[in-house]
């Protein structure tokens, strides 16, 4: 087991570990944090994962989203065995069902809206999932890359990770082609 496994198991259990309670409380200070970002304010599009599991909740930035008329797109897994992933347009918090491993995803149909990077990149915001982050923007996902290869095809947008306090650590040992993000907004920090 490599060193990105061992801590990857590590956050898991720790994040596995907060109550239910906890990760509501936890969450609605982040989203708060979130929502009051100017990236976030200044950002037409928001490209959003649907929280599973223990991680941060996303479902009300998903709606505060929705109801400021930004447009909201969260990530489908288009390709598994490519390793591929396209945000495809929600309207409704509705339009999520559970999909490959269990995470919520849009719909995929012929009348999809799939995100094609706009002119003003800097309109729109990558909400990234993550297991563990470190203070320079490092982070160990869930082990597919499936972020890494769509944040290396557009380095101008911005890019802001979720985590609880717990999920930091010093060092991350990054990886050629691993993408850091811009900013870790956690309950403290």
């Amino acid at each position: 087991m490599n060193s990105k496994d061992m801590i990857r198991k590590e956050i898991i259990s720790k994040r596995d570990s907060l109550t239910s309670q906890e990760i509501s409380d936890k969450s609605k200070g982040i989203a708060n944090k979130l929502i009051s970002a100017y990236e976030y304010k200044n950002a037409e599009n928001i490209l959003i994962y649907a929280s599973m599991r223990s991680e941060v909740i996303t479902d009300g930035i998903i709606a505060d989203a929705l109801k400021s008329g930004k447009s909201v797109f969260c990530p489908k897994c288009t390709d598994i065995e490519n390793g591929v992933m396209e945000f495809i347009r929600i309207d409704s918090p509705y339009d999520l069902k559970e999909g490959y491993y269990g995470i919520r995803e849009p719909l995929y149909h012929e009348n999809a809206e799939i995100f094609d990077v706009p002119k003003d990149m800097l309109k729109t915001l990558i909400v990234v999932p993550g297991v563990a982050f470190d203070r320079q923007g490092n982070r160990i996902g869930y082990k597919g890359g499936y972020y890494d290869r769509f944040l290396s095809k557009y380095p101008l947008i911005k890019t802001i990770a979720l985590a609880f306090e717990l999920q930091m650590v010093d060092r991350i040992p990054a990886d050629a082609h691993d993408i850091p993000v811009l900013q870790v907004i956690t309950e403290s920090n």
